[in-house]
């Protein structure tokens, strides 16, 4: 059976929209803020911060799904 693309598409999209609205558990709060604070120390500043915005997306953008 072939699924078709519109239905992986939609399929995608809701997936994606689940992952927005869960919230984030405290363990990976904790890596993150470590993980932040080790690549700051370490003078890696693009690498902290893609991870930033990563984790901490600006919520002025509108998603576009």
């Amino acid at each position: 059976m072939v699924v078709n693309s519109f239905q992986n598409k939609d399929g995608w999209a809701r997936a994606q929209q689940r992952k927005v609205n869960q919230p984030i558990d405290l363990d990976t709060l904790m890596w993150v803020r470590n993980r932040l604070m080790r690549l700051e120390v370490e003078m890696r500043w693009a690498d902290r911060i893609c991870l930033f915005e990563e984790f901490f997306p600006n919520d002025a953008l509108i998603p576009r799904i």
